[in-house]
């Protein structure tokens, strides 16, 4: 085994072995509850992951605030920016008044929240606080205005207006809470996990780690299913007669159905709409369907192939000497046809990963699998909005499949086209 054949193999069982453990990397609610955005909001919003601090950043995580005492909570600020806010988090199903005071570094005591509970409430937000907070520090209500009513009225509490801009303002912060009941706080940082979240404060490496099985499965067996069909129907297609004939009608079918919108309308046949609004797809009707309608184009071109090598004059010469047309197939036609296959994997497994991502723009489900992900990027804006944490890993996770499979194509190439190899 060569080292191209031997890399490409090691990328795809790295792949396979991280499908199989990824049912331990992340939590099965998570997955469960992916669509529901009340879920998610103690999540920061469209945040990076927290591994961006490791090359010159300096942002809060999310983080619990641990309890000192009882009802005092204490966070040590010592970053380039303050959190996107401070959630006050209470029983389930309780309600009641909750009062939140802090004692910032420089000694000041204010009030950050006084009110009424009744589940996770984000201090930042109630802008008529977080304007008396500003009076209270000595924050003209002029400057305040805009910060608070972008609803990150909490950045008022770690920095202050100095010389025409904010400057934040690092030490000990010290949370009183008074309630009947345990509440605790949480900082709702500025970094998040190891994938960073999107626009609803869903966890990146949810779908990242949960999505790779479907994905995997998905892609493999559709590009599998489509190549074999594409490659038997072509090289039978060849073959004289009414069978090779209508073989090959089945293939010219096949070839000329429009993709995108012949997916759209078995769609709706093959599947369900969802609780949530969203067209529900099993995946092997899918494989089964994309797979009927991409291997025309491979099945003509395997054809073109298997004609033009059976008028070649040693198949001619062969036939003449009696030897039967599977002998030639297996003999000639094969090695001819197979590099050929060997490309269309590559090919088909990255025309499969795009159309999962477009038929997911129409609301389409699969389960959980990558194609979400990649709707989300664009529905979410991400390149716009800078999130490159939303296409950086799954980008680079693609490109190395696509190398592990150009790798091993390139190892069949060589020993197949090469007539050196087989001495």
């Amino acid at each position: 085994m060569s080292g191209k054949l031997k890399a490409g193999t090691a990328i795809i069982v790295a792949y396979l072995l991280l499908a199989v453990i990824s049912p331990l990397l992340v939590n099965q609610n998570d997955i469960e509850n992916w669509h529901y955005a009340t879920y998610w909001e103690k999540n920061p919003k469209l945040v990076p992951p927290e591994w961006v601090n490791l090359f010159g950043k300096n942002l809060p995580p999310t983080e619990n605030l641990r309890e000192e005492k009882p009802g005092e909570y204490v966070y040590n600020f010592h970053y380039d920016q303050p959190p996107q806010d401070i959630l006050i988090i209470p029983p389930a199903n309780w309600s009641g008044d909750v009062t939140v005071s802090a004692k910032t570094p420089e000694g000041r005591e204010v009030v950050l929240y006084s009110g009424l509970v009744s589940g996770p409430t984000f201090i930042g937000r109630s802008s008529y606080t977080m304007l008396q907070v500003a009076r209270e520090l000595g924050i003209p209500e002029s400057t305040a205005m805009s910060v608070v009513m972008g609803g990150n009225g909490i950045e008022l509490i770690f920095e202050r207006w100095d010389n025409g801009k904010w400057v934040p303002v690092h030490g000990t912060y010290t949370f009183t809470v008074n309630s009947s009941v345990h509440v605790k706080l949480r900082v709702v940082g500025r970094v998040y996990g190891p994938l960073g979240t999107d626009l609803y404060g869903r966890d990146i490496s949810v779908i990242f780690f949960a999505g790779l099985p479907e994905t995997l499965a998905i892609v493999f067996a559709t590009t599998f299913l489509t190549v074999s069909l594409g490659t038997l129907i072509g090289i039978f297609g060849a073959l004289s007669g009414k069978a090779g004939r209508l073989v090959e009608g089945f293939g010219k079918v096949s070839s000329m159905l429009p993709l995108v919108p012949a997916m759209i309308l078995l769609v709706p046949i093959l599947g369900g709409v969802s609780y949530y609004g969203a067209i529900k797809v099993s995946i092997w009707p899918i494989v089964l369907a994309l797979s009927l309608l991409l291997f025309g184009k491979v099945s003509q071109n395997v054809r073109t192939i298997t004609m033009t090598e059976l008028s070649k004059e040693h198949i001619l010469a062969s036939k003449a000497a009696g030897a039967s047309e599977v002998w030639i197939l297996r003999r000639h036609v094969l090695r001819t046809v197979l590099p050929y296959v060997s490309s269309q994997f590559v090919l088909t497994s990255a025309k499969v990963i795009a159309l999962i991502s477009i038929l997911g723009f129409f609301g389409v489900s699969f389960g959980f699998n990558w194609g979400e992900l990649f709707t989300m990027v664009v529905t979410q804006r991400a390149i716009y909005n800078g999130a490159w944490w939303m296409i950086l890993p799954v980008g680079v996770a693609i490109t190395v499949i696509a190398i592990a499979l150009l790798l091993i194509k390139s190892e069949v190439e060589e020993r197949f086209i090469n007539p050196w190899e087989s001495l």
